[in-house]
């Protein structure tokens, strides 16, 4: 927890638009209540308006039906509304300065899906934007070594993003 503030106060002294949290922020789905209440707490003590934070599930902490990412789940009602879960597969939001954000939430906690490749739409002809994509997944190829959730060395590209935030390795 005290990372998270540190990870905050930064974002507030360097004028962050947002900050994106790339996954298992838990090391698990349905993490304690000390874990969740301490995050939920760092949130409230802040009184952000213009600068969204973006929590993106992972492989270790996977949206469920009834993980902590969940919509029933106490964590979600304690969240500040600037607060925002990537809970759908097709999350989109539009950033300051007309940027856009997609990402796509980790549903388990293996799969050899690259979710980078889902991220829609991808880049029109004469589109200028800022374009962002978050995934949570491994970007090595080790031989021998079992990949889970794989994003290609040429997604970013291929979607015609200007950044791709990862978490996992």
């Amino acid at each position: 927890l005290s990372v998270i503030d540190r990870i905050l106060g930064l974002a507030e002294r360097h004028v962050a638009h947002a900050v994106l949290c790339a996954g298992d922020l838990f090391d698990d789905p349905d993490p304690g209540a000390e874990w969740w209440e301490g995050l939920a707490r760092k949130f409230q003590q802040r009184s952000w308006s213009d600068r969204p934070v973006f929590l993106l599930p992972g492989n270790h902490d996977p949206l469920t039906l009834t993980g902590v990412y969940s919509k029933s789940h106490p964590f979600r009602a304690a969240l500040p509304a600037w607060v925002h879960v990537i809970d759908r597969d097709d999350f989109s939001f539009e950033l300051a300065g007309g940027a856009m954000l997609y990402a796509a939430p980790c549903r388990s906690r293996s799969e050899s899906g690259d979710l980078a490749r889902t991220l829609l739409p991808e880049r029109k002809a004469g589109d200028e934007s800022i374009r962002i994509g978050m995934v949570h997944g491994t970007t090595f190829d080790l031989p021998g070594h079992q990949m889970n959730f794989p994003i290609g060395r040429d997604v970013a590209e291929l979607k015609g993003l200007d950044y791709l935030a990862i978490g996992d390795t």
